[in-house]
């Protein structure tokens, strides 16, 4: 695999940690990623020139370009990031936010688009401004970057901090009045160093305004901040140049060659020459600055995965918690619930039933009240325990956050029927039976005298017996009476239980399924989280490998 393909993954990955690690918009990180991923994808040798304010920067550029292409003037004027690229004729072409584009002829239309304005500040609806230059070393693929002047305002620092990681080679330009101050070192350290940018050169201006002596010292201290800093460039090419960009300017502008010699412009021109030569295919210019920016990503992704591992832990651990009070409540509603099943069941046993409410309700049959026994007293009591159990049922799902389950339905049999025995016969029917009979036989006649006598001891004999009978016939009817209200209770009672005793045996097994801990799925967050922590793990395996193999 091609180092062109190592850095393409490279730059997949990195725009993938940057959706995955949320930065803020501000993140220095995040901006120096975007940039560089930028960078790679930009196959043109880019120079860009930065410094502070009134360094003569785009002066050394107009020098270089051989005409006065970019603004200059006694104030301090460059607002934005000005590209210059090849062109045949010399033309400007600003991009706006709104997506409107300008294209005009010279560069005039820089001072409205490019300056900052009264208040000294960048215009904020500008997107992009390019400069097409007719110059033989831009036509080599070479592009100059004129950055805004540093140390003014925070806008134009952040703004050259995030251009700078685009650059092949940084010229940065130095005030041999004020050499290396404070801020430039700061910047030499954070902007440069840090990121992993070691192409970079220093450009002495204004070293003709020094008298000898000021510019033998000034040479000697700049030699040290050369060599203290370790550029990354070609063999034998310094990083350290004089260049008098005004005069040189001025020079190029007359056609006088030979300032180009005694300004050093000439020197300087022949050195980036070299250098676009020497690093045409950029790969060891990029590999310093990918290697600096992805062992930041890759901090930022391993503490970012430490936070998104405590999350983890943090769900479990609730989850364990939780877990817990769930076995207690499972075993407690369990409990609860066998006991209100088992005492529902030992009251529906019909040897129990029949004991408490077979007699009860024979009577309440023979008293014709029967439906008020059962909607008043018996329903009641039977609901009761039905409840009991149901209770347990309802907790179990309000607790475990289950929908609602299948309802224990009580069926109450309809009212018995009472098959009652055939009434015994009259006492007037038997009596009025044994006249006729003795009439219908002609002894009518007999009834006087001693046979009368006889006959009549007779009937007495026999009516006693009969009445007899006749109490005996009526104990035995109110006794089948009594076992016909018995057995419609019993038959009542046997249904009811059999059929409420099967309902509730099925409600143990509906129960069982839902008084029960849930199979809880790894919650949303959770997955997301263990999603996260993959994909962050794997992208820095991903990025060091890359690394790996463009190192080797």
């Amino acid at each position: 695999m091609q180092p062109k393909e190592h850095y393409q993954n490279l730059t997949n990955y990195f725009n993938s940690a940057l959706g995955i690690l949320e930065f803020e918009p501000d993140s220095q990180l995040r901006k120096d990623v975007i940039s560089l991923c930028e960078y790679l994808a930009n196959p043109a040798f880019k120079i860009a020139v930065f410094a502070p304010f009134n360094y003569g920067k785009s002066t050394l550029l107009n020098a270089l370009l051989g005409q006065q292409t970019l603004p200059i003037d006694l104030i301090p004027t460059t607002g934005a990031a000005i590209y210059v690229k090849y062109g045949k004729e010399l033309q400007t072409r600003i991009q706006l936010k709104d997506g409107s584009i300008i294209n005009a002829n010279g560069t005039d239309i820089l001072k409205e688009y490019a300056v900052l304005d009264d208040n000294r500040k960048m215009r904020d609806d500008v997107t992009s401004v390019e400069v097409y230059c007719p110059h033989s070393f831009l036509k080599r693929g070479v592009e100059f970057l004129d950055l805004p002047g540093t140390n003014d305002r925070e806008a134009q620092n952040i703004l050259v901090q995030e251009k700078l990681l685009t650059a092949d080679l940084v010229v940065q330009v130095l005030d041999a009045r004020n050499l290396m101050t404070l801020g430039e070192r700061e910047n030499l350290r954070d902007w440069l160093d840090k990121r992993g940018i070691k192409t970079v050169v220093f450009v002495v201006n204004f070293m003709n305004l020094l008298t000898p002596e000021e510019q033998k010292e000034v040479s000697n201290r700049m030699r040290f901040v050369a060599e203290s800093f370790r550029s990354e460039l070609p063999n034998n090419i310094s990083n350290l140049y004089r260049v008098d960009a005004l005069p040189a300017l001025r020079g190029r502008l007359k056609g006088d060659v030979s300032v180009a010699q005694t300004t050093g412009l000439a020197t300087f021109e022949s050195a980036l020459q070299s250098i676009v030569e020497a690093c045409g295919e950029k790969t060891n210019i990029q590999l310093s600055r990918v290697r600096a920016i992805a062992s930041q990503l890759c901090e930022v992704m391993k503490a970012n995965a430490r936070e998104v591992t405590k999350e983890l832990i943090a769900i479990q651990e609730r989850k364990s918690e939780k877990f817990e009070i769930q076995k207690k409540a499972e075993k407690l509603i369990k409990e609860g619930f066998q006991k209100s099943s088992s005492n529902f069941q030992s009251w529906l046993y019909l040897t129990k039933l029949l004991a408490r409410y077979q007699f009860e309700l024979a009577i309440v049959l023979e008293q014709r009240t029967f439906n008020i026994w059962e909607s008043e007293k018996f329903r009641p009591e039977a609901l009761k325990y039905k409840q009991e159990i149901t209770e347990w049922v309802d907790k179990a799902c309000e607790f475990f956050k289950l929908g609602e389950t299948e309802e224990l339905i009580i069926t109450f049999p309809e009212a018995p029927k009472v098959f009652l025995p055939p009434p015994p016969p009259s006492e007037t029917k038997k009596s009025g039976g044994l006249r006729n009979i003795a009439i219908a036989s002609g002894i009518g006649w007999l009834l006087g005298g001693p046979m009368g006598a006889a006959v009549v001891g007779g009937a007495t004999y026999l009516l006693s017996d009969n009445k007899q009978n006749k109490s005996q016939n009526l104990a035995s009817y109110k006794e089948q009476v009594k076992q016909a209200y018995a057995n419609a209770a019993r038959d009542y009672l046997s249904r009811f239980s059999t059929v409420t005793l099967k309902a509730v045996e099925e409600y143990e097994a509906i129960a069982e399924k839902v008084i029960k801990i849930p199979v809880t799925q790894q919650s949303p967050e959770a997955i997301k989280l263990r999603n996260k922590l993959q994909l962050l793990n794997n992208l820095s395996a991903e990025i060091n490998q890359e690394l790996e193999f463009l190192i080797d």
